[in-house]
């Protein structure tokens, strides 16, 4: 028999998640208020201490930092922009692209291998070449659909341009966010050196914060990372989805689509997304110790293969969650679902 598919329905407006918004708002205000109280006094001492030295007199030159944070801001928005107006003018092209990227990426990979003699890893290489190229063929003939759809993706967003200035200025809020979690960073680290240098356990300039300060740090920045990214993901979703069933209400810069889909990720669905955002950051967060931990010159062979092992189960977990999410986070956007109803919808 036929496998029956059952259409989702728009639900009524209401908070939906509210525990994750709630929590969510509370770490943005506690990072804000460690920013507030420790980072910016520790930058007003430490930038500028040296043109020359990272550590002038005990303390650290952060200057060299935020302007790389500045410049990899401004690369990362330009980026971005030329690839978003590269996907509108020849969709399949760039997907055939990708693919022979893919089988000259891994072609390169094994003439390396066999170059420095690592016969092992060119044997290897091969047969992902091989695999590369079978993948090639099986889904070439399919690129013209592919190409279809992507261009219908951006027909529906070109039509409703609102989402692009809706996209750029959640974009900078994020980097605002980043500045002040950066700040918040530094005055955590500038308050760990200073306790550190007043009971006598400053070993160099080896100052690090305690594993739980780290992960409640990584933790905000990932989560927060997650939420703004979801957010523009929801809104777009809930503008395509108008578009096709209700196109005169989805047709202009400023439709009431974009609007109500605004509105209903930033208030009744935020929790929603604040919540399956949260569990992905969880993740990361873990992640990103693990990695800081196998790179610790004091672990012995078995504990840097655990912590490998550990790493590869994480990095599939966030993979598997990530693909999820993006499918449930499309119920969330197009009829007001909570996370997890929306995620038993992806299931069904």
């Amino acid at each position: 028999p036929n496998p029956t598919y059952q259409k989702g329905e728009l639900q009524e407006s209401k908070c939906r998640d509210a525990w994750a918004a709630i929590l969510f708002y509370a770490q943005l205000i506690a990072v804000c208020c460690v920013c507030g109280i420790l980072g910016v006094p520790a930058v007003r001492r430490n930038v500028g201490a040296g043109n020359d030295a990272v550590v002038v007199e005990g303390r650290t030159d952060y200057t060299g930092l935020i302007y790389v944070t500045l410049i990899a801001a401004a690369s990362s928005f330009a980026l971005s922009t030329i690839s978003l107006t590269l996907m509108t003018t020849c969709p399949k092209f760039l997907i055939q692209l990708s693919l022979l990227f893919s089988l000259l990426l891994s072609l390169l990979i094994t003439a390396t291998s066999f170059y420095y003699q690592q016969y092992i890893a060119g044997a290897f290489g091969i047969l992902f070449f091989l695999l590369s190229c079978c993948y090639a063929c099986c889904v070439w003939r399919r690129i013209a659909f592919a190409a279809a759809n992507l261009n219908t993706g951006l027909t529906a967003v070109k039509r409703n341009g609102g989402v692009f200035v809706t996209s750029v200025w959640i974009t900078v809020v994020s980097f605002g966010y980043l500045v002040v979690w950066m700040v918040a960073m530094v005055g955590v680290y500038d308050a760990t050196a200073a306790a550190a240098a007043g009971g006598g356990n400053v070993e160099g300039n080896n100052v690090q914060p305690s594993w739980g300060y780290l992960f409640l740090l990584l933790l905000s920045l990932f989560w927060t990372q997650q939420v703004f990214q979801n957010t523009i993901h929801v809104i777009v979703a809930g503008v395509v989805s108008t578009w096709w069933f209700a196109p005169d209400e989805a047709s202009s810069c400023c439709s009431v689509a974009i609007k109500d889909s605004f509105i209903r990720a930033t208030t009744s669905s935020f929790g929603s997304i604040c919540f399956g955002s949260l569990l992905v950051a969880i993740i990361q967060t873990l992640r990103s110790m693990v990695e800081s931990a196998r790179h610790d010159s004091s672990n012995d062979g078995c504990a840097a293969f655990v912590l490998c092992l550990v790493d590869c189960l994480l990095q599939c977990l966030q993979g598997i969650l990530e693909y999820f999410n993006k499918f449930a986070y499309i119920y969330v956007g197009m009829y007001g679902y909570s996370y997890l109803e929306a995620g038993k919808n992806v299931m069904t």
